[in-house]
């Protein structure tokens, strides 16, 4: 089938609007409300998915997330650490408007640490490791691959595919919580694209990548 459906996990206290937003990086919070409504609808749109496994990071938003994905559609769940965010060290749980300076020197230079934590590059690394094993994994197999992750991983998927550099990941936006997108490869290349929405979103909600 050679198919991942990348997930990122559903809203938390720290993913607020405009100026309250802050950074998670790897702090460990749990879904909210809203966060735990994202999880079952992203695993109400799943359901009729044939799911090989369910890979996700493992903090707790994540796999809160998985574990609706897994009651929907039976598939097992691995937690790993090489699906975290981007390791912002010290910056986690700050505003992220008060940061935007330090995130975009080390956007600028990625082989620069954030303080007590990893460099933009390190975490490139890390994560595209290990996309690309499951990548192979969804290759050889005959259903598809569920993974779940934070808005950084999915902002660097296109870089991962399209061979870029950690420098161009984003270091702000990106797509809502509860946003998925399908990997398939298409003949000898890979594309990535968004989940159609459901009929009650609306188009501002809808994020697209395009390699």
């Amino acid at each position: 089938m050679s198919k991942l459906i990348l997930v990122r996990h559903g809203h938390t206290g720290l993913n607020q609007p405009g100026k309250n937003e802050r950074l998670r990086a790897w702090k460990d919070i749990p879904l909210d409300e809203q966060g735990l409504r994202e999880a079952a609808m992203i695993a109400e749109r799943l359901e009729g998915e044939s799911v090989d496994f369910i890979c996700t990071s493992d903090l707790q938003r994540a796999r809160q997330t998985a574990q609706a994905v897994s009651a929907a559609t039976g598939a097992p769940v691995i937690a790993t650490e090489s699906l975290r965010p981007w390791n912002l060290g010290t910056l986690a749980g700050k505003r992220v408007s008060d940061c935007l300076d330090i995130l975009s020197q080390l956007q600028k230079f990625p082989d620069r640490k954030a303080p007590d934590g990893e460099s933009l590059r390190e975490f490139f690394h890390r994560y595209s490791v290990h996309l690309r094993a499951l990548m192979a994994i969804a290759e050889r197999s005959r259903r598809c691959i569920v993974i779940v992750t934070h808005v950084r991983n999915f902002l660097a998927a296109p870089l991962v595919l399209a061979g870029g550099d950690a420098h161009r990941i984003p270091v702000k936006g990106g797509p809502r919580t509860g946003s998925v997108l399908v990997m398939e490869k298409r003949g000898r290349e890979w594309d990535i694209s968004a989940l159609p929405e459901p009929a009650e979103a609306t188009i501002a909600d809808q994020f697209v990548v395009t390699t």
